[in-house]
């Protein structure tokens, strides 16, 4: 059996969802993701698309590093060092809002 180690990150323009988020603290480690999407379709597992931009923009504020990826595990949107990398339109196109629903 043979073994591959992915070294670069994979992106996608994916909008359509659903995402998961990953805020990892300040030792570079996250604690899971979280699930979110347009239509929830399990309320007891996921998030509001509101929810998860508003964690974004705190882990942001704190300097920490954010990746959300799609269902494929490639990136949507990341963030680190408290710069956007990728997806700079991401929570905009999705319709995310500063207040919770």
């Amino acid at each position: 059996m043979s073994f591959h180690t992915l070294t670069e990150l994979q992106y996608s323009e994916d909008h359509e969802g659903p995402w998961q988020i990953y805020c990892f603290n300040h030792n570079g480690y996250h604690l899971g993701g979280k699930w979110f999407s347009k239509t929830m379709k399990y309320p007891d597992e996921e998030i509001t698309i509101d929810r998860a931009y508003r964690m974004a923009i705190e882990a942001i504020a704190d300097v920490r590093e954010v990746r959300v990826c799609d269902g494929g595990d490639n990136l949507v949107f990341h963030s680190k060092d408290g710069k956007i990398l990728f997806g700079e339109t991401f929570w905009e196109d999705i319709g995310a809002h500063r207040s919770e629903n």
